[in-house]
């Protein structure tokens, strides 16, 4: 077997134990002599494996009954990034404007990157009472 699969297998990342010397087939220039004590100095790692504790969960918004007349914000998390995105969902903006009239679509790009939060935007939703979000990729 080789390490890499080992340590996955023991839950422990390649990259904690990368500067570790390897005594597979060659042996590096810092590992010791056979027969040497090894005195290294201690190594912090964090355990990377799954805890056995549910996260909080939290229930989804109630869908709405229907659309019509409703304002729907469509969200772009710019995860591309730099607003590279593909018009997705400019092609669903035109989508409703075109099927369902009523809708009201507001388009947004949030900022910072995917993974990032944006309370501003969130706040602006919340305070023009949009009934609906759809947070896209588009990108």
């Amino acid at each position: 077997m080789d390490r890499r699969k080992m340590l996955a297998l023991l839950g422990v990342s390649p990259v904690l134990v990368a500067d570790a010397p390897s005594y597979a087939r060659t042996a590096s220039r810092n590992a010791p002599k056979a027969g040497a004590a090894v005195t290294s100095g201690l190594v912090t790692a964090l355990n990377p494996a799954v805890t056995p504790q549910l996260a909080q969960r939290v229930p989804l918004a109630p869908r709405l009954s229907t659309l019509e007349g409703k304002t729907i914000y469509l969200v772009d998390t710019d995860w591309g990034g730099m607003g590279q995105n593909d018009g997705i969902l400019q092609e669903m903006q035109a989508w409703f404007a075109q099927h369902m009239p009523s809708v009201k679509t507001i388009l947004k790009v949030k900022k910072g990157n995917f993974v990032t939060d944006d309370p501003a935007l969130w706040k602006e939703i919340a305070d023009k009472k949009g009934d609906g979000v759809i947070l896209g990729v588009a990108g």
